[in-house]
């Protein structure tokens, strides 16, 4: 996930949209801060607001500020 922040969007924010649905919540952590850094995007926002239900409340909380604009 840290990588692909500083990938193009193009390419980082579909890779980062599908660790949202990893089992593990570190990885959804990780790709929760990544996408933020492409928070401009409209996809990113929408990936970053799929996970307003995640189990993990760090997901939540991470995702949070950058899914509502």
């Amino acid at each position: 996930a840290t990588a692909l922040t500083a990938a193009g969007s193009a390419t980082a924010v579909p890779a980062l949209s599908a660790a949202l649905g990893d089992p593990h919540a570190d990885v959804r952590k990780a790709a929760v801060l990544a996408l933020r850094a492409h928070a401009g995007r409209a996809d990113a926002r929408r990936a970053l607001a799929s996970v307003a239900d995640d189990p993990d409340a760090d997901v939540r909380a991470y995702a949070r500020p950058a899914a509502t604009g």
